[in-house]
């Protein structure tokens, strides 16, 4: 039975009561008495005033009983509106920001006043090891804070027990918890604790915490909370399906570039290039300096071929290997034959895009120079690295040339390698002597950022 009819059931009981206690004074007290009717006339009026008076006291307590009531349903109806205003807040976000670590954190962001909590914060687990947490969006504390707290949550202590058990844990204290484990010397003091996971087709796609609610946490809020955290995880999951649609397009259209840079760009210039060979194995009345101009030329169009195969391979979603590379570039030219390649490493696997698509042009171009200029019969190019740096050379036995003579009339390139190595933040160094072969080395740190 509800509380307004049962209130509205004791009123009408007391008011009988009332009559039945009056009549019954009445007439075992004041009719018997030996008094005037005026004077009986005044006992009752005051009997009756008596029992209104207590009437109007009950009465008057439950309608403020009511009241209060109906004013907690109102303050929880408006917080149910706050927080059904909050998930459309949260619904709204996929449309809006840019990416699905501003989702999470807006998430965050929207839960933490939502449940009156002074701390919030999203844990996204590892696709490796889903007992551990990748990623933890954090709200209420500000970043030099965080950043004095030291590593991050990894999944242990009381938040990976929410994890294991993808149970709703609330707690007045985090501390009585057998699981807690206590937290780094800068932590923030943490008390009340409402834990749960977000769950999407029976997947977990994250975890919300919320700490610190003054009065600690309430069953409502964990029911509010259960309500919040199925429309959060219904938002990561269209966030996350989002960004994947997004990177399939942008495969699709980086692979539509790159067939027409591969059937229409390439085949053209190595047309070009075919002819301007067979120009030169054909027209023996060329002057010498015309043929070593033809000679340039064509170079010049064997690097923009490397260059543009480089860059079709960077729009892949693979990462470059500079090893392989190398190995096609060579094969392409038809520069491998006298040249051993000498990688004492696997780092350069870690090496960016850009970065690959400068040391292949570059290898290219000292291996030609080795061959053209140094009429080397043994060429090596070599790899190696260290903690701190990465170290390329070339190496052959050829001619050689005076480093300290104008060499940019015969060792065309040199310039051009010298400058990607400025944009990595390393250096050049060319060793030669007349009839010692030629050695071209590259030094660049590991924590480089290539200047454009």
């Amino acid at each position: 039975m509800s509380h307004g009819w049962r209130d509205r059931i004791l009123a009408t009981l007391m008011a009988m009561a009332g009559v039945v206690l009056t009549f019954w004074v009445y007439s075992h007290f004041i009719s018997g008495l030996h008094l005037g009717r005026g004077l009986k006339s005044l006992y009752l009026r005051v009997v009756l005033v008596f029992f209104t008076g207590v009437f109007s006291f009950v009465v008057f307590g439950l309608l403020e009983r009511q009241q209060r009531e109906l004013e907690r349903a109102n303050a929880e109806l408006g917080r149910q509106r706050d927080v059904l205003q909050g998930l459309w807040d949260a619904t709204g976000v996929v449309a809006t920001l840019p990416d699905l670590e501003a989702v999470l954190q807006r998430i965050v962001d929207v839960a933490r006043p939502l449940f009156g909590a002074q701390y919030a914060a999203l844990a996204v687990l590892s696709d490796e090891d889903p007992s551990r947490i990748r990623e933890f969006i954090t709200s209420g504390i500000s970043s030099e804070a965080r950043a004095k707290i030291g590593h991050l949550p990894t999944g242990r202590g009381l938040l990976g027990e929410v994890i294991r058990t993808k149970q709703v844990i609330r707690l007045e204290n985090i501390a009585d918890h057998p699981a807690s484990s206590g937290f780094p010397n800068e932590h923030p003091a943490m008390s009340s604790f409402l834990g749960l996971p977000l769950l999407y087709q029976g997947s977990v796609v994250g975890h919300l915490y919320l700490t610190n609610k003054p009065g600690g946490f309430t069953s409502e809020d964990e029911v509010l909370a259960q309500l919040f955290s199925r429309q959060a995880a219904v938002v990561i999951a269209n966030a996350r399906l989002y960004q994947e649609r997004e990177a399939w397009a942008t495969v699709q259209e980086r692979e539509r570039i790159g067939r027409e840079l591969h059937d229409g760009v390439l085949q053209t210039l190595y047309g070009l290039t075919l002819s301007l060979e067979f120009l030169l194995d054909t027209q023996e009345s060329l002057s010498e300096d015309l043929r070593r101009e033809l000679n340039r030329v064509t170079e010049t169009l064997s690097l923009t071929m490397t260059d543009i195969r480089m860059y079709i391979q960077s729009l892949g979603t693979s990462p470059v290997d500079f090893y392989v590379a190398v190995k096609d570039m060579l094969h392409r030219t038809g520069n491998g034959e006298n040249v051993d390649l000498e990688f004492h490493d696997h780092d350069y696997l870690t090496l960016d895009p850009q970065i690959v698509h400068d040391l292949v042009l570059t290898v290219q171009e000292a291996v030609s120079n080795a061959n053209r200029h140094g009429q080397a019969d043994r060429i090596v190019v070599g790899w190696e690295s260290t903690e701190w740096e990465y170290h390329l050379w070339i190496e052959d036995n050829g001619v050689g040339f005076d480093t300290e003579a104008d060499t940019g009339k015969h060792h065309f390139g040199l310039e051009n390698m010298r400058r990607r190595m400025e944009r990595l933040k390393g250096m050049m160094d060319v060793t030669s002597a007349p009839g010692r072969g030629t050695t071209v080395q590259f030094r660049w740190p590991r924590s480089n950022t290539i200047s454009l």
